[in-house]
């Protein structure tokens, strides 16, 4: 009885010790990319150059949905606390289809309420991004290929592949010009 007694006071005096912003996401798996990817208002094609504490800084190779005029964007992952992936997910020299979303910008004055998706707001003139992990927001770019969990609806290890051309006509057209044709992957990291 003492020790059951113990027990329940280390744990309730260590979920304590933490503010509240500090616990881990909790977030709902919203599915495959080729569901969650349309309802984000930017997806590019990019190559990750370099790291910069939990965000990275990509080269824009196309717009493949959405406005964005600059070659080199930063988005923003995981500080431990936050519902996106570890950055390190992305090497450095990879490509890949990106489906983000523009980090809320703070004006002078005003109070901004952010998700544990978004957690930090972009300075002024300097939009950023942010990387969900609440759903397969990226495909990782090989060989004129996408691979990832393109239409897999559960979280799985099952991978797929796609002609790369195939995924940028089917973005393009919002999910209507035909229907994804996905071919499974032999191995998670092929």
């Amino acid at each position: 009885m003492r020790l059951e007694r113990a027990v329940l006071v280390v744990t309730l005096l260590v979920n304590l010790s933490f503010p509240s912003g500090a616990v881990a996401c909790s977030c709902v798996w919203g599915g495959p990319f080729s569901k969650v990817a349309l309802h984000k208002a930017v997806i590019i094609l990019g190559e990750v150059l370099s790291y910069h504490k939990n965000s990275m800084d990509v080269q824009v190779i196309e717009v493949i949905k959405g406005t964005e005029d600059r070659k080199t964007i930063r988005i923003w992952g995981d500080d431990g606390a936050l519902c996106r992936p570890y950055v390190s997910l992305f090497p450095i020299g990879t490509t890949w289809l990106f489906a983000i979303s523009a980090l809320p910008t703070k004006t002078v004055g005003e109070q901004l309420r952010l998700s544990s998706e978004e957690g930090f707001i972009s300075s002024s003139g300097n939009k950023e991004y942010a990387i969900s992990v609440c759903g397969e927001f990226w495909l990782k770019v090989r060989h004129e290929e996408a691979v990832g969990r393109i239409t897999v609806d559960h979280q799985s290890k099952l991978m797929e592949r796609v002609p790369l051309k195939d995924i940028i006509t089917w973005l393009r057209s919002n999910g209507t010009a035909f229907r994804l044709s996905t071919t499974p992957v032999a191995a998670p990291n092929q």
